[in-house]
């Protein structure tokens, strides 16, 4: 019978269906006009044509009443109320298993639900996450067992429009997620994309799982909500759901039922439509089904479910309103609706069709519901749709009362770090959050009277619990402070809402039906005929249940939201918590668990990159330090066939050995070298004929060999082991054998030998206090005074007893020993004849030195000249004497014939023309005008720490320069320091301008980014997850981003050059370009850290989140709720992340590499890594792609400099890759090498100029900076290049002779030509020059166009009238390159426009005997040749570095009609800042001409 029921139940619906596909003439025509039906689109878009975007999903809530917003604007609301968790203890708490007034069924309060799903998703959180706390009550009796007080339940503010919430008249909207129209969104969800991942595209159907009962699992991941499941603390797979339309529908078992009752029904309908007409196609079917599935849910909705709720009907359908608008209120959605939430009970229960109600796996009679959170889908698997929805139907819900059950007012789902959470305490929240008003302004809203004392709520309620209401009136105060959720369900009366709710409830469904333009009632959109839309008007619940499930007709009554006395399986007893499973609190959460590990690997790869790079940039230098030493190795080898090696340990104190490589031969001596190749020590053995070696016999102890020197302290060599020291006694003994020598061993031992070893330490050692108490005596002592006994220690009586060997006095003098000189002057210092100077001697001569008289002096030099001591000084000792002179000055330029000149010329001048040889007498004539140079003269000794010539300053006697000095006030100290302040602005104001604007730029751009990051990016909630470290971290990476690409422009070097010479060039300090580089590099790299090091504390606070919080940091990244990011994944696994670490470790690599160490003694890593940086702006632009924190900005920065950057890229292209022929090369002194090539079509350049050089012939890729030491009108290009790095050195390799190839030459490749500092020279009346060691290249180009361009008159825009060129060098044997240079300038100089001055710096001090004869013997020679004796040209010869400051002065008085004077230098960086020092000194004086100063270092 039952089954007989059920077949005509379906023959009626079949038949319901029939009519609305084949009501047309055929199933053609049918189609033809659902193809031409307007499809109702997912989103709920368009539904009204005037106002599109009404009841679409992110459309605002509807405000019924005016918002109550603490501050008007979007603070919570009632923040004077009580904590919601304490009302909810103290009015919604109560017994449970009490049953509904009106006997509504547990179907109905679940399928409140549904339809709350159907229309709303407001409760979500918002961006940025807005968390709050609701206070819990100490000692309260489910959070707070242990009565420790001061807990909180987290509440999150829910999600709203974000162009509001900005003034009080545009206070903060919340949003509905779904779609505000019963369109089946529950079932079809409001994406075109998620419901094409439920269909199987076959006969308009959903896809089913292999039984063909469940919808699939979530396989394709589409993102469904997934809350942590009630028994397990952490998240679990997301595939492990039913994928449906709704992503909560996994939330509880009753929830997936309705789901899964839908999804059968749709593809039911779906099933006949396609029986009824198999020429449609699937999408014609999915829509029509879809749109019956939507009929019948409206219908349900609206004429089933609704009048159950209120307790009367609904208004008639009246048609559509499109002025209506169907947007929920606020007050629906965070209170009225609520209301269903009274009637759900703590367990369900489940039953087949012969009412056997079924225990749960543990035995207890329903499924608990707190134990089913999110574990729908294992218990929907088990138990299946069917027993769930029987046991619904027969169960009786709770009463429709305050009163919330423990399940989801104690024990609701929560988050892992705050497992269970209060329903009704959310509720109340809710409410604030969405700042409604007060109980009694909605009550006036809605044009109800408002209540003025407690009994008006509700007063039959009242009457029954007058103690409720008194602890409503302790709680809240007033009747017009109360919260309106806690004020509605007050009012709740017969199991009914009471009128506000009602009225709340009604309008808003009523609003739903006529504003929807898709409603089934409505014939103006030709969806439906009308015979259709009365079938759709008599589908319920029942049928849907009947239809899609296995139930038979009469297993539920069809009045399913009740029961009724007679209906089918009455439930065996209402449910309460006492009878059901006990609920499992679990601990919270802690979302850094798991992440410690790779949260500290990390870091330490990140601080090791730099530490690895370090050690790189050392293991690079000392490979290439190795491969010096194995070449020299290579040669000595070569060199030293016949010698053998052995390696030991020379020890040289007690306290340090170093290890030496010990050498016989192949000449008379005894070497150790170091592991570089160089020689540590020589013991020469060459005049002795037996070698004595002490031994030691110690036993214990490693054996060791004292050889004594004959003339130098001893060496002391240990050895591992006794086999090898019998090995190199044994290799000395035969190396002697074969000189016909003797060894003689003296056996001894170890301490006894170290004892008496005179080392070198020691030696050294005595003989500074040797220097020292000889100068204490000399400079402590009052004249005539004597040491006291008393006084004299036994190490003043040992330096007493010490002597100096001829060698040691040469090394005190800073001079080799066999010089003339040091003969000549140990001579006379030793007075004995003895052949070593005594304390006393020595004693003897420092005092003579530093208080003898002139005439004293002048006997030592007299005595000094007569080489063989007959009392008078002939022309040939005069002659030796000068040649030592000229020796020491270390130049070979004087000719016989010019030394003979000379010496006659200081005859001729003393008026001893006819004399062949001077007596003292005539000696005192001759140096007559030179006795004032004597007065201060003295004996420079090298060797002495303390010296009594002040050797700190050793500055040339400039007598050309001294000015007499008009007497001047001494300005006060204020004067002072504000003129120097005036003077460092001024003369670096262009300097201080650019940093000035640079580091504003900076930090304007740190700053903007840092402000915005902190305040204007609230949406993007990156402060909530990241904390202020983001502002911070997005602030340096816009600072850094403009440092990185200002870096291109400053290596612009074509534009630089150019900029050079137009008059902008005034403007901008483009000498400095270079410096500025780095400081920009320096700056780039500081936030790079900061960005850096940010970022890791940004991902750690970023591994402590939930996954939810998350989808507030990025648009671009869409986390499934079962995945936990860690920092492994933030660095490794994203394109921000694995760019970030590249970028980190490229920087650091050309940092490191930049080291000035690593720079000169391994250029090609230098200049390979420094290329990466092409590597480094390709990461750059992709590092930002994946908009974690925000959009890419890094282009905007880089466009414009890479462009520019690019084009003088090109530009140099022009000459890169042609191959220049070579004409000659010259091996020069000094390790110099001169390269002279061809010169390139077309290539035009000034004098001072550089170029970019690279050979073909080694490393033909390598380029590096040389000045061109042609000048411009020359035909052909040359450049002199000092042999320092390992390019250069392989450049004067390769063109040694021993070392040419029988190969053609190789060819030269330049980039160029660039500007250099120096290039300006010829736009300063006045310009002084100085250069200063390889720092002259530029300047043998700019003399020899100065001196073409005044001769020749062909330049007219030069504007030099005097140019002085100062050369400062340790020597003139190591540039005579330049003097040839020089030489030919000084030729050239027809007009006079050049003075060269030459200051030789690797000399004694200026008042030292030596200094002061070759100065003697310069200026002779100057008035007899006009010209040097060193260097043969008319320049002068300074000994000793200039003093800048008085030549400065010089000038300034000598032009002082000019207003700016050029100062230009080329050197060391310590010869530039000196001169800039001086610079400073002088333009201090506030006088014209000022100087302006520009320099190039190397």
């Amino acid at each position: 019978m039952e089954a007989f029921i059920k077949q005509i139940l379906w023959w009626i619906l079949v038949a319901s269906i029939s009519i609305v596909v084949a009501h047309d003439e055929d199933g053609k025509q049918k189609g033809e006009k659902l193809a031409q039906t307007e499809k109702q689109r997912h989103d709920g878009w368009y539904n009204n044509l005037a106002h599109p975007e009404w009841g679409s999903i992110e459309s605002q809530l509807v405000r019924k009443a005016p918002p109550s917003y603490a501050d008007g604007v979007y603070m919570l609301a009632g923040q004077d109320r009580p904590s919601p968790r304490v009302v909810s203890q103290a009015l919604l708490k109560g017994e449970d298993g009490i049953p509904s007034y009106r006997n509504l069924t547990a179907l109905f309060a679940f399928f409140s639900q549904v339809v709350s799903s159907e229309i709303l998703m407001a409760s979500e959180p918002g961006c940025p996450i807005e968390l709050h706390k609701m206070a819990i009550a100490k000692c309260d009796e489910i959070f707070d067992k242990d009565c420790k007080g001061g807990k909180s339940m987290p509440f999150h503010r829910a999600v709203y429009d974000s162009r509001t919430g900005q003034s009080p008249n545009n206070p903060r909207e919340q949003m509905n997620l779904m779609t505000s129209w019963i369109d089946g969104s529950f079932v079809y969800s409001t994406s075109e994309a998620w419901v094409n991942s439920m269909r199987s595209f076959q006969n308009g159907t959903f896809r089913v799982d292999k039984k063909g009962t469940f919808p699939p699992k979530n396989k394709e991941r589409v993102p469904l909500i997934n809350s942590p499941p009630a028994h397990y603390l952490g998240m679990l797979n997301l595939e492990r759901m039913f994928l449906l339309g709704d992503p909560r529908t996994n939330q509880n078992p009753a929830l997936l039922a309705f789901g899964i009752l839908f999804f059968r029904y749709h593809n039911a309908v779906a099933l006949q439509i396609q029986n009824e007409h198999p020429d449609w196609s699937d999408e014609e079917i999915f829509q029509r089904a879809r749109r019956w599935v939507i009929a019948s849910l409206q219908n349900i909705i609206m004429y089933e479910f609704v009048p159950v709720l209120l307790g009367e009907e609904i208004s008639n359908y009246s048609g559509y309103k499109p002025d209506v608008h169907p947007g929920i209120s606020h007050v629906f959605q965070s209170a009225a609706f609520r209301f269903g939430h009274t009637m759900i009970p703590p367990g369900i229960y489940r039953r087949d069709a012969q009412c056997n109600f079924k225990k749960n796996q543990n035995g207890y009679p329903a499924i608990r519901l707190c134990s089913s959170w999110w574990e729908s889908d294992e218990i929907l698997s088990e138990a299946g749709v069917e027993e769930i929805l029987l046991g619904l139907a027969s169960q009786i819900a709770e009463r429709e009362d305050l009163v919330l059950c423990s399940d989801i007012r104690n024990n609701l789902f929560g988050p892992m770090d705050f497992t269970r959470m209060d329903l009704g305490a959310l509720n109340i929240m809710r409410g604030r959050d969405n700042g409604i008003p007060d109980y009694n302004r909605v009550r006036k809203c809605y044009h109800l009277p408002m209540v003025s004392n407690w009994t008006d709520i509700n007063p039959a309620f009242y009457s029954e619990q007058p103690e409720l209401f008194d602890k409503l009136s302790n709680l809240y105060g007033s009747v017009n402070n109360i919260d309106l959720y806690v004020g509605g369900m007050l009012e709740t009366h017969d199991g009914k809402p009471g009128p506000l709710f009602q009225k709340i409830i009604k309008q808003q469904f009523e609003r739903l039906r006529d504003a929807d333009r898709f409603w089934f009632e409505y014939d103006g959109n030709g969806i439906f005929t009308n015979e259709e839309i009365e079938e759709i008007r008599k589908i319920r619940l029942y049928d849907i249940l009947i239809t899609a499930t296995d139930i038979h007709p009469g297993a539920v009554q069809e009045d399913v939201f009740i029961w009724k006395e007679g209906s089918p399986c009455p439930q065996p007893m209402q449910l309460n918590s006492t009878v059901l499973e006990p609920c499992i609190v679990l601990a919270g959460y802690d979302y850094f668990s798991g992440n410690e590990v790779a949260y500290i690997y990390s870091c330490l790869t990140l601080a090791f990159i730099p530490i690895i790079c370090a050690g790189l940039g050392y293991g690079v230098i000392k490979l290439q330090n190795r491969r010096r030493r194995m070449l020299r190795s290579k040669i000595g080898d070569i060199d030293n066939k016949n010698c053998d090696k052995l390696y030991v340990k020379e020890w040289l104190h007690q306290n340090h050995k170093r290890v030496a490589k010990v050498k016989i031969g192949p000449d008379e001596a005894i070497y150790t070298v170091n592991r570089k190749g160089e020689t540590l020590r020589k013991v020469d053995f060459k005049e002795v004929n037996s070698l004595v070696l002490e031994v030691t016999q110690d036993t214990h102890k490693k054996p060791m060999v004292l050889i004594r020197s004959p003339r130098d302290h001893d060496l002391v060599i240990q050895f591992e082991n006794q086999q090898i020291r019998k090995k190199f006694l044994n290799k000395v003994e035969n190396f002697l054998l074969s000189r016909k020598k003797t060894l003689e061993v003296i056996q001894t031992y170890r301490d006894a030998m170290l004892s008496n070893a005179e080392t070198k330490e020691k030696r050294q050692k005595r003989l500074e206090h040797f220097f020292r108490e000889a100068y204490a005596l000399t400079f402590g002592l009052k004249p005539g005074e004597k040491r006291k006994f008393e006084d004299v220690s036994n190490d003043i009586i040992m330096v007493m007893r010490t002597s100096l060997s001829k060698k040691e006095f040469a090394e005190a003098l800073g001079m080799k020993p066999d010089s003339l000189f040091v003969k000549q002057m140990f001579n006379c210092v030793d007075k004995d004849k003895d052949g070593r100077i005594s304390f006393q001697e020595f004693l003897d001569t420092v005092v003579l030195f530093s208080r003898g008289k002139t005439e004293d002096k002048l006997r030592i030099f007299f005595d000094m000249c007569d080489n063989d001591g007959n009392g008078v000084i002939d022309k040939r000792e005069l002659t030796k004497m000068l040649r030592s002179l000229v020796d020491i000055a270390k130049t070979n330029s004087m000719t016989e014939y010019q030394v003979m000149d000379l010496i006659s010329g200081m005859f001729a001048s003393a008026g001893l023309e006819d004399t062949e040889e001077l007596s003292y007498d005539d000696f005192k004539v001759m140096m007559k005008e030179y006795k004032g140079d004597f007065i201060a003269i003295g004996l420079d000794c090298k060797g002495a720490k303390q010296n009594f010539l002040d050797t700190s300053t050793n500055v040339a006697r400039m007598t050309s320069f001294q000015i007499n000095q008009l007497p001047e006030e001494s300005p006060n100290w204020a004067q002072q320091k504000w003129n120097h302040l005036i003077t460092v602005l001024e003369e670096n104001r262009q300097h201080i301008f650019y940093l000035f604007v640079f580091f504003v730029i900076n930090v304007v751009l740190f700053m903007e980014r840092f402000i915005f990051y902190s305040y204007m990016t609230e949406h993007m909630d990156l402060r909530h997850v990241m904390g202020m470290g983001i502002a911070f971290t997005r602030a340096a990476a816009a600072s850094l981003s403009f440092c990185y690409s200002l870096l291109l422009l400053t290596m612009c070097r074509n534009l630089i050059t150019k900029l050079r010479e137009l008059p902008v060039h005034q403007y901008i300090p483009l000498d400095s370009h270079v410096q500025f580089h780095k400081i920009v590099a320096i700056t780039a790299l500081f936030f790079t850290l900061v960005h850096t090091i940010g970022h890791c504390i940004n991902f750690y606070h970023v591994s402590t989140q939930p996954v939810e919080h998350l989808r507030c940091l990025t648009k671009e990244m869409q986390f499934d709720s079962d995945f936990k990011p860690t920092i492994a994944f933030w660095l490794f696994q994203t394109i921000t992340g694995i760019t970030g670490v590249i970028l980190f470790a490229i920087v650091c690599i050309i940092f490191i590499f930049a080291h000035p160490t690593i720079r000169q003694k391994a250029y090609k890593y230098f200049w390979g890594t420094h290329s990466l940086y092409i590597l480094l702006y390709i990461l750059c632009i992709i590092h930002g792609l994946a908009r974690l924190t925000g959009s890419p900005r890094f282009w905007m920065f880089f466009i414009g400099p890479a462009v520019v950057y690019i084009l003088d890229k090109i530009v140099s292209l022009q000459t890169k890759f042609m191959e220049l022929d070579i004409i000659e090369t010259d091996l020069l002194p000094s390790d110099v090498t001169k390269v002279k090539f061809s010169r390139p079509p077309n290539f035009k350049y000034l004098s001072g100029q550089w170029v970019r050089l690279g050979c073909t012939g080694f490393r033909p890729n390598e380029f590096h900076s040389l000045t061109l030491t042609s000048a411009p009108h020359q035909n052909c290009l040359s450049v002199h290049v000092k042999a320092q790095g390992p390019w250069t050195w392989k450049l004067r390799n390769y063109f040694d002779p021993s070392n040419l190839h029988d190969a053609a030459l190789p060819k030269i490749r330049l980039e160029g030509p660039f500007g250099g500092g120096n290039q300006d020279w010829y736009k300063f009346e006045i310009a002084i020059m100085v250069g200063g060691g390889i720092g002259v290249t530029p300047y043998a180009s700019i003399l020899n166009d100065l001196v073409f361009g005044t001769s020749t008159n062909r330049y007219s825009g030069v504007a030099c009238k005097k140019v002085y060129f100062l050369w400062i060098c340790p020597s003139h044997r190591h540039f005579e390159w330049f003097i040839d240079v020089l030489r030919d300038v000084e030729r050239k100089d027809v007009t006079n426009v050049l003075e060269i001055h030459i200051f030789i710096t690797q000399f004694f001090h200026k008042f030292d005997l030596r200094t002061t004869m070759l100065y003697i013997c310069e200026n002779h020679f100057q008035r007899i040749s006009n010209s040097s004796m060193f260097t043969g040209l008319k320049a002068i010869n300074h000994f000793g570095r200039p003093d800048m400051t008085a030549f400065l002065k010089f000038v300034q008085k000598q032009h002082s009609y000019v207003s700016k004077i050029g100062v230009f230098s080329c050197g060391p960086t310590a010869l530039t800042k000196t001169i800039n020092n001086s610079i400073e000194t002088v333009n201090k004086s506030r006088k014209l001409p000022y100087f302006l100063h520009h320099f190039e270092n190397f």
